[in-house]
């Protein structure tokens, strides 16, 4: 059977790490960024990646470029490694060169993402091109300047694609090589609402606000978790928690998600607190350098912002959720609101949870009107 070709965008930590793990499996995968050092690096390195920590392997591409329609040129499946403020603008820079044959897959999604994208392709008559997302980053990675090290890889993630009835067919293209690590998900309203790094990243930056404003680099789940830290992240998931029983999707905790993905990893799983604390794949990992970080732009405006727009669409208060974005509005003189992926932006205002939940499978709210 013939290996489906891929092209990756973003070189950041997780799109180093993806493109060079398939590569190294003997797929033909293309990596393409706009600009920068990374990717003259990679080019002058005749494309090879280096990857350490559980591969201790080199991967050469097939093609590293700057060039989006040299980068998807003759591919099978598109995978978007970027944060999420970067997903739109990606796929506006390949709506010349998409064909219906296309496969997207956003790495992951975050919140309401396909959404986002399938009513941008929508909008420019694309709408055949499937959309999916992965739950979670795949691989928990850092790059060093030279080497992409690779610290786990989570298993069971959860795979959800729109249209809903293309999932099986996306999904396939990643097997057998993640058999084991990716699962097919009924909608991508639970991919999103199980992406958890806007319950984990907001409470330990915000309560680390004054450290992580002087410069100083700390551990940052190891040292920047304690109890009460831990509190604020369990109030905010038990928001999440009480939106997907409302919603019918079926979800784990903050402190099952960890125990689920990664499997002896964790040193002491007693508690949350202690789980984040003593997960192996989290040593090493430091706090950002300045407080306006991803875990600040990407997690209210991609995670937040969005869950507390579907919790008041369906009734469902979230007063922890509502604190973290009121202070950081206060801290940071921002809202976020005209960016972010609530129902209202994208023209999703007024649907119900059981017509929300129709749209994350059908993608269409005309069909969802003359059925409800």
């Amino acid at each position: 059977m013939t290996k489906p070709k891929f092209a990756f965008f973003g070189m950041g930590n997780l799109g180093l790490a993806h493109a060079g793990h398939m590569a190294l499996h003997g797929y033909d995968v293309s990596l393409c960024n706009r600009t920068g050092a990374k990717l003259q690096l990679l080019i002058e390195n005749n494309n090879e990646i280096r990857l350490g920590g559980i591969l201790a392997e080199k991967a050469r591409l097939t093609l590293v470029t700057a060039s989006y329609e040299e980068a998807i040129a003759g591919r099978d499946v598109i995978v978007i490694c970027t944060a999420a403020p970067g997903h739109k603008y990606t796929v506006t820079q390949l709506l010349p060169f998409l064909r219906p044959h296309h496969h997207i897959v956003l790495h992951p999604g975050y919140m309401l993402g396909a959404v986002e994208i399938h009513q941008l392709l929508t909008k420019h008559q694309l709408d055949r091109i499937p959309i999916s997302e992965i739950e979670s980053s795949l691989f928990t990675c850092r790059y060093d300047g030279s080497v992409v090290h690779i610290k786990a890889m989570k298993k069971h993630l959860g795979f959800a694609t729109l249209p809903g009835h293309r999932n099986r067919e996306s999904l396939s293209l990643f097997h057998p090589l993640y058999s084991q690590y990716l699962r097919p998900y009924s909608n991508v309203m639970e991919t999103g609402m199980l992406n958890l790094n806007f319950i984990n990243h907001p409470p330990i930056a915000l309560l680390n606000a004054a450290v992580i404003d002087t410069g100083k680099r700390f551990l940052y789940y190891r040292e920047g978790v304690t109890e009460h830290v831990a509190n604020l992240i369990e109030a905010t998931d038990n928001e999440r928690i009480a939106i997907c029983h409302a919603l019918g999707i079926q979800t784990v905790s903050a402190h099952e998600w960890q125990q689920r993905h990664y499997p002896g990893l964790i040193g002491d799983d007693s508690t949350l607190c202690s789980t984040l604390k003593t997960n192996a794949a989290y040593h090493g990992v430091y706090s950002p350098d300045k407080l306006y970080s991803r875990f600040i732009w990407e997690d209210i405006p991609y995670g937040i912002i969005p869950v507390i727009s579907i919790g008041s669409a369906i009734g469902v208060k979230t007063p922890s959720m509502d604190a973290i974005y009121g202070l950081c509005k206060a801290m940071f003189h921002a809202d976020w609101s005209r960016e972010a992926r609530t129902l209202d932006n994208l023209g999703l205002r007024g649907l119900n949870g059981r017509q929300l939940l129709r749209f994350m499978v059908i993608g269409n709210t005309q069909s969802i009107d003359s059925q409800e």
